[in-house]
């Protein structure tokens, strides 16, 4: 009944400053000022992205289109403790402008958060992350509009 939500994928860096995600089943924005959003990570699985989410305290979100259905479901599915997925799905990634977060290159909009809080919620851990910046691919702006 709360479906259909977007497909979010969660990014950071690892221990070897190497790229790691994964899609997320629970992600919303939960506050206004400062603007932040939440996120839910299994953690009754051993969650690579999690941890690393964990020990970085940053971390971005990014929201893929429809093209890239195939490479989002595997995210969510394949563990960055067996191998490189980033690199698997021959993605691209740059450093956020605002946090040591990966941005991925191929999705249209990225945010970068710091996090703000965390809580164990059942089989999950929920993470809160304050929003300093949003990026939308140029070939996609088309108006202008100050969020902040």
């Amino acid at each position: 009944m709360m479906y259909p939500s977007p497909a979010v994928v969660a990014s950071a860096y690892d221990n070897d400053g190497k790229v790691d995600a994964c899609t997320l089943a629970f992600a919303a924005m939960c506050s206004h000022r400062p603007p932040a959003v939440m996120i839910a990570i299994n953690s009754t699985l051993k969650r690579k992205t999690l941890a690393s989410i964990l020990k970085t305290k940053e971390f971005c979100l990014g929201f893929p289109s429809i093209e890239h259905v195939r490479e989002v479901d595997y995210l969510g599915i394949e563990s960055g403790y067996n191998l490189d997925k980033i690199d698997k799905i021959r993605f691209t990634a740059k450093k956020g402008e605002f946090v040591n977060a990966p941005i991925i290159n191929e999705f249209k909009v990225s945010i970068e958060c710091r996090v703000m809080d965390i809580k164990e919620v059942g089989s999950h851990t929920q993470i809160t992350g304050e929003i300093l910046n949003i990026q939308l691919r140029k070939a996609y702006w088309t108006i202008g509009i100050k969020l902040f």
